[in-house]
């Protein structure tokens, strides 16, 4: 039974996040006027198919997919209503908007989640962890931290992530004490876990109380927060900071997936998932969306289309690549798991 309930969560969140993102693509192009011939949740073999007044809306049997065919997407066609078309401008939007969709979805769940859970760790010291108080200890209970390095201090998580980058070396902190702010100048407490080490102030602090005001506060910087992890994760990609062997396929997701407990896990892991394909999906990666985004952008540069044989052999090459990638991170996923 746990499989079962395993393979129906795997199920329902690529097909929800699939069926999102290939719904943006299909409702802008209907607001352009661009005639979507065929739209399609899933890849192979028709299981269900209904023909609409101009669309046909498909199911087919394997589910980690989907598509929106469109005249005039693959070869220029000169009918009203072809993608080929359609202006630059239009064609962009098209292309861009099954990504935006999971972008924005991510997004609004997420803050959703991180208001309704009224479970907000303050930045004000609640105590002193008292194997780490010393007579060298400036920092006291009430203290509320407001930045450390001369970086603001919004959220308990602004707190960890300057301490992660300190290397623990002393620390610029400014704190508000009984009303007034002063400025301490601290040294970390380096935690030893196996081969990490964690840096810490040596303090507890106070959950924020729960209310609204503190709930739409500490869930919109957190959310924040959320899409700048995101944002970093991106940019140590794209700089090679982060090593192949630590990217996740679709085996590694639907194992993550599977292991969810309640629906606030699986919740909260649609919403990164969506964010994150997403912003994959806009790379500028021949294949993927950003690649065509590419494309487009230089055919209203040159003011003139590109060579279809051209075009296709640069969207073959990358898909591809991709086609090697997922296969390679999925091999890896797959390592993982024995």
């Amino acid at each position: 039974m746990g499989l079962i309930i395993g393979i129906v969560k795997v199920v329902f969140l690529l097909g929800f996040l699939v069926l999102i993102h290939e719904g943006g693509h299909f409702l802008v192009a209907k607001l352009c006027q661009v005639n979507v011939k065929e739209f399609s949740l899933g890849f192979g073999p028709k299981i269900f198919s209904k023909q609409g007044k101009q669309t046909k809306y498909s199911v087919r049997a394997i589910p980690f997919g989907g598509y929106v065919d469109m005249l005039g997407e693959t070869g220029d066609i000169a009918e009203v209503g072809s993608f080929s078309e359609a202006k630059v401008s239009q064609r962009i939007a098209i292309v861009a908007a099954g990504a935006i969709v999971n972008i924005v979805f991510g997004i609004v769940i997420y803050f959703i989640l991180m208001t309704g859970s009224g479970m907000n760790s303050s930045t004000v010291i609640e105590q002193m962890i008292p194997e780490y108080v010393t007579d060298q200890t400036v920092l006291q209970a009430g203290d509320k931290i407001v930045s450390l390095n001369g970086e603001k201090t919004r959220i308990k998580s602004d707190v960890d992530s300057i301490l992660l980058k300190s290397n623990g070396e002393n620390l610029d902190v400014l704190v508000e004490r009984n009303g007034e702010e002063i400025a301490l100048n601290v040294k970390p407490v380096a935690i030893q876990y196996g081969e990490i080490t964690r840096y810490i102030l040596g303090v507890e602090v106070a959950q924020a109380e729960n209310n609204f005001r503190n709930n739409l506060y500490y869930g919109f910087w957190e959310t924040v927060e959320f899409i700048s992890s995101v944002g970093e994760g991106l940019v140590m990609l794209v700089t090679g900071n982060v090593n192949i062997n630590q990217m996740t396929g679709p085996v590694g997701i639907s194992g993550m997936v599977v292991q969810t407990s309640g629906i606030y896990d699986f919740v909260y892991l649609l919403a990164v998932i969506s964010l994150s394909l997403g912003v994959t999906n806009l790379l500028p990666i021949p294949a993927l969306d950003g690649g065509k985004i590419v494309l487009l952008l230089i055919e209203a540069i040159r003011k003139k289309k590109i060579e279809e044989e051209l075009e296709l052999k640069i969207q073959s090459i990358g898909f591809a690549f991709l086609i090697l990638l997922s296969l390679y991170v999925s091999f890896n996923d797959v390592v993982k798991l024995f």
